[in-house]
């Protein structure tokens, strides 16, 4: 009777130690994945910025965009960081985010100018939701996307 015991706790600890490691990569890929598609919802909102609205030399039109850095749960993986870049003469704005225990990933959104107060990037390092405001500047003709926090 105890080597059928023993044998059962034998058995379902190697099947557990086998599903660990792809129950995890799954987690870092189901987090890869709200924050790529966040990035969609923040490209999405520029563009409809741009296309609506036209920059004035002043304030202009802005949206609200939520960003959710995920927080690890047994469904989903942790995000240490999210960076949103602001655009070069060069490269794209692209968004970041590093995956605890995972590698860096990188989305560029092309087409969509944007650019930070003082050209460093904004950084997302706490979980949960962070307000950021783009907002249309520059003048008629050279539209600029201006983001920052909202406080």
């Amino acid at each position: 009777m105890i080597y059928r015991v023993v044998l059962a706790v034998v058995l379902a600890t190697a099947l557990v130690a086998a599903t660990l490691g792809p129950i995890d990569d799954a987690r870092r890929q189901r987090a890869s994945a709200m924050v790529s598609d966040q990035a969609s919802d923040l490209e999405r909102a520029a563009d409809t910025l741009l296309e609506t609205d036209d920059p004035i030399g002043g304030p202009g039109a802005r949206r609200v965009v939520t960003l959710r850095v995920p927080v690890r749960t047994w469904t989903s993986g942790g995000v240490e960081r999210v960076s949103l870049r602001p655009s070069t003469d060069q490269t794209p704005a692209r968004l970041s985010w590093l995956l605890t225990g995972g590698q860096p990933r990188t989305r560029q959104l092309p087409g969509v100018p944007l650019r930070t107060a003082d050209g460093s990037p904004v950084v997302l390092r706490r979980s949960g939701p962070h307000r950021l405001v783009i907002s249309l500047d520059g003048q008629p003709g050279v539209p600029v996307l201006t983001v920052r926090r909202l406080k």
